[in-house]
């Protein structure tokens, strides 16, 4: 029984023995069988890739010995190798056959530094050559051949065959690929291709200099801004072609694995803060500026998560940041090109290409579509230098804006500067007439009253109205506003003086403001309120109140002036007898047209209403509660002109009073 079962365990032990041997028989003959023949000078990876096996090593423990007896290697499921974002080890395995009379090649690889990254050249006859082992803490100087990109480089005698075995993992994505090409083949491609790069980097580089000369010169923060977008796409640029890892740390090498976190967060924020201050987002498009502050702290997000997360995962999410960020600028400058179009056009323009090149990436980086590495690549340089280029061009175009609308502006400034000169000489003759006005008050005592009493309300606006556009006379608005206060005034005042000057004291003859309009003379009410909220706003503003007025387009019959004058007395009682909360007028409809000012004051009994509207309560009534000689007034003008005059407690406080048309 015991010999029995020694020769069990002999049959069983040279089994396995023998199994080793076969199996990688089985595997060299199938990689013999799919050999790529070398032909050429250059052999690209669409020529390649049909010949190349893969296989995934999640354990990460697999060496040569093990990958040649491994049975699972398996040809790429698309055009290039491509496992995604994985912690994965990825195995290559390309069978070759020199095919040429050269002996010296070059495995040119398009990727500029990965975290693992060993490559052996298992020859025919069993011979074994490690052609490169490098790791995340190995320099620049630790290449074999020192080029940006990772190339290797073996030796293969004409007729000659053997297996290329690619070991590596990557920080980012797994994408690999790689060309063939002779020594002096890859001599010339390598020399174009710098040449190529230095030419962007070059053109990168004068337009960088030029914004940051502009800003040491000129101080404007939009040429300094350009200058960060510029240097961060310029070091992005150079850190995809493998040179910032050669010329700026090449004693870095886990740096400049982390480096494509911070200088794609960079190429955000830089231009998040170029877009702006360009289309001065904080001023004009404060939603906007939301959202380019949050792309700002999205990005900054990602660069601090790497202090507890995995560069990896967050590598990837800055590729579908970059592209939302380019959204979102190309689409500020949409919203600000619906008013400054020819401040902003070509930024928009330049943004617009911005998002063709990260598109790209993005579909190629989430969505798995089918983009080489090379014309990811290339679009990003064609579109930093052209967008540079376009940048350039849009910030001398806003400045040429800006010199022309500060041009116009100047002279606008002068035209109102000639206006206010006009209006405060107008000033003196109103306040002269109004002084004459207040000394024929005497003779005429209730009459003139009335007058000198419409007059100080507007006419205080108009001194602080005077003033504001004395200040800003760039602001069209105060100098329209003192003119219509102005023009009531003088009307107002040339009047009741002609009626005061040619009036007895007895059967005085009615003049424009006291008859009733002819019936076929109409004035919108809508103009008359929009006057009166225009005369009070700042008084309202003042009190800490809100003075509103509900549009209407209702005519009525009576003389503009008239209403005017009622209106103003109304709503300046309502401002003074209001402390808090605000005051509104409009036309109500629903049970026959009416004029309404309500307010949030006191309150008005009907017995102290009844006081005010005969002129009784000019001396008697309390500070600030507004029942005097104004409403008077208006119940002389409206029983004049055959309207009611009323008014109502409102529900919760404070008086709503009427005038029916």
């Amino acid at each position: 029984m015991a010999r029995l079962c020694l020769l069990l365990l002999s049959g069983l032990l040279w089994a396995h023995l023998l199994g080793q041997p076969v199996a990688a028989q089985e595997n060299s003959r199938g990689a013999a069988e799919n050999r790529l023949v070398l032909t050429g000078q250059t052999l690209s990876w669409r020529e390649i890739a049909p010949h190349v096996r893969a296989l995934r090593d999640p354990g990460r423990g697999l060496d040569l010995a093990g990958a040649r007896a491994a049975p699972a290697f398996a040809p790429l499921e698309g055009e290039s190798a491509d496992f995604g974002y994985t912690r994965d080890v990825i195995w290559l395995r390309l069978g070759l056959v020199n095919g040429r009379e050269t002996t010296e090649w070059r495995l040119a690889f398009r990727e500029n530094f990965l975290q693992l990254f060993e490559v052996w050249l298992v020859q025919e006859g069993g011979a074994v050559t490690q052609l490169e082992a490098l790791d995340d803490r190995a320099p620049f100087r630790a290449r074999a051949v020192a080029y940006p990109e990772l190339v290797a480089a073996f030796s293969l005698a004409p007729g000659a065959g053997g297996e290329v075995f690619v070991r590596y993992w990557s920080g980012g994505s797994s994408e690999l690929s790689w060309s063939l090409m002779t020594e002096a083949a890859f001599a010339d491609w390598a020399a174009r291709k710098t040449a190529k790069n230095f030419i962007y980097y070059g053109m990168l580089l004068l337009l960088m200099t030029g914004a940051l000369v502009a800003f040491v010169f000129t101080g404007q923060r939009v040429f300094g801004a350009y200058s960060l977008y510029a240097l961060f796409g310029l070091l992005f640029i150079m850190h995809a072609d493998g040179n910032t890892f050669r010329y700026l740390w090449p004693e870095g090498p886990r740096f400049n694995g982390f480096a494509s976190v911070l200088l794609g967060a960079g190429m955000i924020i830089s231009g998040a803060n170029f877009a702006r201050i360009f289309l001065q987002t904080r001023r004009y498009h404060p939603r906007v500026d939301v959202v380019l502050m949050g792309l700002v702290a999205g990005a900054l997000g990602l660069v601090l998560s790497t202090v507890v997360v995995d560069a990896q995962p967050v590598k990837k999410l800055l590729v579908i940041l970059s592209f939302a960020a380019t959204l979102a600028f190309t689409g500020a400058g949409l919203v600000a090109a619906r008013t400054r179009f020819r401040e902003v056009r070509f930024y928009v323009i330049a943004w617009t290409g911005a998002v063709l090149s990260s598109g790209i990436m993005t579909m190629r980086h989430w969505f798995g579509i089918e983009i080489s590495e090379e014309l990811q690549f290339d679009s990003i340089r064609i579109v930093l230098v052209v967008d540079a280029a376009l940048m350039g061009l849009a910030i001398v175009d806003r400045f040429n804006q800006l010199k022309q609308t500060r041009q116009e502006a100047l002279e606008r400034s002068l035209r109102q500067a000639r206006k206010s000169i006009e209006l405060s000489r107008r000033m003196e003759d109103l306040e002269r007439q109004v002084s004459l006005a207040e000394r024929l008050s005497q003779a005429q005592r209730r009459s003139m009253t009335e007058t000198v009493h419409d007059l100080r309300q507007p006419l205080n606006a108009l001194r602080l109205n005077i003033r504001n556009a004395a200040e800003r006379t760039e602001d069209p608005a105060v100098a329209a506003e003192a003119e219509r206060t102005v023009a009531y005034l003088e009307e107002l005042v040339a009047t009741e003086l002609t009626r005061a000057l040619e009036a007895g004291d007895e059967g005085a003859p009615e003049t424009p403001t006291d008859r009733a309009a002819p019936a076929a003379e109409l004035t919108p009410v809508g103009d008359v309120l929009v006057s009166v909220q225009d005369m009070f706003a700042s008084d309202a503003t003042e009190k800490g109140l809100r003075l509103s007025m509900v549009p209407s387009g209702l005519a009525a019959p009576v003389p503009p002036l008239a209403l005017m004058r009622m209106l103003s007395n109304l709503v300046a009682n309502a401002i003074r007898a209001t402390e808090a909360g605000g005051v509104l007028i409009g036309v109500r409809h629903a049970g026959g047209a009416r004029i309404e000012v309500h307010d949030t004051g006191p309150g008005l009994d009907p017995v102290r209403f009844a006081a005010a509207r005969a002129g009784a309560a000019a001396s008697a009534a309390p500070p600030g509660e507004g029942t005097g000689l104004g409403l008077a007034i208006v119940a002389d003008l409206a029983a004049r002109h055959g309207l009611r005059f009323t008014h109502s407690p409102r529900p919760g406080g404070g008086t709503c009073l009427q005038l029916w048309l």
